[in-house]
């Protein structure tokens, strides 16, 4: 099963980062300083076709953006996989990690090569203690469901 694989760490990574947060629509309402404070607490990684991004019943603890790429989201039925929902560039997925930490309810497989920013709970919990407007700004970007 392939997985997925850390892009770059040190400054390196921190100027992917910014970029990767400054040319998502998910992240337009973010000035220089937010998205500099976010790519501090962000990974990239890269998710090739037929990654696993998430696993359903998995232990939900993480924000996911869709940076590049397209996402299929499916749910386990007793005889097969439904395919539910296609996500792809600026959209999000695994959210209500980042707020209930409940496991996921689908499972995301990357039906082409992605790049993925993750958010984990306890870094977004941190991304609020040191800049609360920003968690706000975060929050207000996930989709109403």
């Amino acid at each position: 099963m392939k997985e997925l694989q850390l892009l770059d760490d040190g400054d390196s990574f921190r100027e992917s980062a910014y970029k990767y947060i400054k040319e998502s629509d998910f992240f337009s309402d973010l000035d220089d300083e937010e998205i500099k404070i976010l790519a501090r607490w962000t990974k990239a990684y890269s998710a090739a076709t037929g990654c696993v991004v998430l696993n359903e019943g998995d232990k939900s603890n993480c924000l996911c953006i869709i940076i590049k790429g397209v996402i299929n989201i499916f749910k386990k039925l007793p005889d097969e996989h439904l395919k539910i929902a296609e996500v792809s560039t600026g959209e999000s997925i695994g959210e209500m990690g980042i707020i209930d930490g409940e496991p996921f309810s689908a499972s995301g497989i990357a039906s082409e090569d992605s790049i993925v920013l993750l958010i984990t709970r306890e870094d977004f919990e941190d991304i609020i203690n040191q800049n609360m407007e920003l968690g706000n700004k975060l929050l207000w970007n996930l989709p109403e469901y």
